[in-house]
């Protein structure tokens, strides 16, 4: 899943994806807030639960750290299996540190997503 604000991002990330073949379906959300929408819709048969969230950190309304401190409050069988990403164009460690007092295990990479980092963060146990 992508959770980002800008059309031009999601593309090319979508695009890095496609590439590496691992994921034969993405799904978009252009704010926080619709992220979360999916996530607390009733989990029907359409639901698919994401195996990694790339999230940006500035969007307006809801930025990646709101996100991160509502999705932590979800039910655990709508996160567990699910890694997530920091993907930002900000490499401060102020927000890496943000980042994991928030949500244990959350990984921080600077923008663009590229194939390498995606197959890091498959392989990462």
């Amino acid at each position: 899943m992508l959770i980002d604000d800008d059309p031009d991002d999601n593309f090319l990330h979508q695009l890095v994806i496609h590439d590496t073949g691992l994921s034969p379906e993405i799904l978009v959300a252009e704010s926080g807030e619709k992220a979360l929408n999916y996530f607390s819709g009733k989990p029907g048969r359409n639901f698919l639960k994401p195996d990694i969230i790339f999230l940006d950190i500035n969007m307006p309304g809801m930025n990646g750290f709101d996100f991160l401190e509502r999705y932590k409050a979800l039910p655990s069988e709508l996160r567990s299996g699910t890694k997530i990403v920091m993907l930002s164009t900000s490499s401060l460690s102020k927000d890496q540190q943000k980042a994991s007092s928030i949500l244990d295990h959350v990984y921080y990479r600077t923008k663009p997503l590229t194939e390498q980092i995606l197959e890091e963060v498959v392989l990462a146990s």
